[in-house]
């Protein structure tokens, strides 16, 4: 059955409309997940660790590579919290360190403990 464009149309509105609701869906998670890690990567503690390294590998892949083996170092709420991270961050129009307070400064200090640690 061959659909008229008026139905082609409604079609494409209806998944634009579907694709903005999750995407808002997605920023109501997303910032709690991004605080959440962002506070256990100011602890100390092995979890801390992989937290900035994925917080690192957003903030920059090119120099922090993700390595998808951290997730599975991680309690199951980060893990969620991680991926929630990642998947906002693929479709967010801003940096997500720009979402934090002084977002650029808490970046660098997490790459300082981390090249520190990597020595």
């Amino acid at each position: 059955m061959n659909k008229t464009h008026d139905e082609l149309c409604q079609e494409v509105a209806t998944l634009r409309e579907k694709n903005r609701a999750q995407q808002a869906e997605l920023k109501e998670r997303g910032l709690p997940a991004l605080l959440r890690l962002v506070d256990v990567a100011e602890q100390h503690s092995g979890q801390s660790h992989h937290c900035r390294r994925i917080l690192l590998a957003i903030y920059n892949g090119y120099e922090w590579p993700l390595e998808l083996l951290r997730l599975r170092n991680l309690d199951e709420d980060l893990q969620r919290a991680a991926l929630t991270v990642i998947e906002w961050g693929a479709y967010t129009d801003r940096e997500l360190h720009g979402f934090l307070p002084d977002g650029d400064g808490t970046m660098q200090l997490f790459w300082k403990i981390e090249r520190e640690g990597d020595q």
